[in-house]
């Protein structure tokens, strides 16, 4: 028997509630228990029902509720899951605040039902379940899902999709040979995507007949249509036959994507340049999302237009910069910290300009691991899918221990 949720709001606008509760009726397997009112109004009630339920929504009033929040979060420490609906324009710095005081996570209102109901499944999901390498064997998977967005041609975000997601598979063993993880790559790249040719595969037309038919992907139409690699990975590529970038609804990619959550330890998406409405299903999903560029002027303001274009899907994006072609200078130039200034984030990650060893391994067919093992841009790869699987452990790790 599936476990039903709980989910209870707290919200004086009669719209807000009645998104909610359609939102939570389309899901199926939660509870709602609406509360009039606001954080405030409901006085030490909110800390229980926080305690006592998987996810309390409520409607954000005034600067008050960040410090509201942060009393609730010292009673019941990390138990249960606030979401926050913002019916009104927020700065980024209160944004950063309410995150600090303990929200997981801020949404605009209004807002669509499907894209609601997205945020809720994800937020109401008990977080012992992710991911399924740190849990027992026999549970079900709830993996990362991680989007590679390039801001320009030829930044190199493919190479470092495939790449990234090789190293996810966090191989052991005294010669390497066997993979910790299942992880899976998209090429959503419908148009010119290359990650087929990238690692010397017979393009599937799996997303073809997905958008041709209307097809709600579940887990046979991943069996039927994903590639196996030699390495391990497995592949969902871009299709041979020429196909419009709408070809999507919003609705089979957000299937497509929780489908993928429940059959890999990650998931890593390789998006197109082009916006188009589906990509708001991966904002919404993404567990983070990892944005390609350089750190020339031109290529700075197009993450900043593109982070603001998400951020009017979800306010608090959990973008990553990774800079590339560039090696991390010891001593940070000026231009670095106006980057960082403007886009509101570190310049995170650093992948070297190594032109020769990824043509190589393009030339080859061949992942960077295999090509190129010992190369800057190969090292830099690993680092980074190090650091990933690292701190997913380590969230793993910390709600275990609070559960326990």
């Amino acid at each position: 028997m599936t476990e039903v949720r709980s989910v209870v709001l707290i919200a004086d606008d009669d719209a807000m509630k009645t998104a909610v509760g359609k939102a939570i009726d389309h899901l199926g397997d939660m509870s709602l228990e609406v509360r009039t009112g606001t954080l405030s109004s409901v006085n030490g009630a909110a800390a229980q029902f926080l305690n006592d339920h998987d996810l309390l929504i409520f409607r954000l009033s005034d600067d008050a509720d960040t410090d509201l929040v942060s009393q609730m979060r010292r009673q019941v420490s990390a138990s249960g899951t606030l979401m926050a609906l913002s019916d009104r324009d927020i700065s980024l710095s209160e944004m950063r605040a309410l995150k600090k005081s303990g929200v997981d996570e801020i949404l605009p209102f209004p807002i669509g039902r499907d894209e609601l109901a997205e945020q809720i499944q994800r937020l109401a999901t008990p977080r012992s379940m992710l991911p399924t390498l740190y849990s027992q064997p026999g549970t079900r998977r709830l993996g990362q899902v991680i989007g590679v967005c390039p801001v320009r041609g030829g930044i190199g975000a493919s190479t470092l999709a495939v790449n990234l997601a090789d190293q996810l598979q966090g191989r052991t063993g005294t010669f390497r040979k066997r993979n910790r993880n299942r992880v899976a790559v998209v090429d959503l790249d419908i148009q010119f995507g290359t990650i087929a040719t990238e690692l010397d595969l017979a393009p599937s037309a799996g997303l073809f007949k997905m958008a041709r038919d209307r097809v709600r992907p579940d887990r046979t139409f991943l069996e039927q249509c994903l590639v196996k690699h030699a390495s391990g990975l497995e592949v969902l590529t871009a299709p041979d036959e020429f196909m419009p970038l709408d070809a999507f609804s919003r609705e089979q990619i957000a299937t497509l994507i929780e489908t993928l959550r429940q059959e890999f330890d990650y998931v890593v998406l390789d998006l197109p340049r082009t916006l188009v409405d589906w990509l708001g299903a991966i904002v919404s999903s993404c567990d983070r999302m990892l944005m390609v560029t350089d750190s020339t002027v031109p290529s700075i303001r197009q993450a900043y237009r593109l982070i603001d274009f998400f951020s009017q899907e979800r306010l608090e994006l959990p973008v990553e910069i990774v800079v590339s072609h560039e090696k991390k200078k010891i001593f940070g130039a000026a231009h670095y910290a106006e980057a960082e200034k403007l886009l509101g984030r570190k310049l995170r990650h650093w992948l070297p300009h190594d032109p020769h060893n990824a043509r190589i391994a393009l030339d080859r067919g061949q992942l960077l691991s295999q090509a190129a093992r010992g190369s800057g841009l190969s090292k830099a790869i690993r680092h980074l899918g190090r650091k990933i699987m690292q701190e997913t452990q380590s969230v793993a790790l910390g709600h275990a221990h609070k559960a326990a």
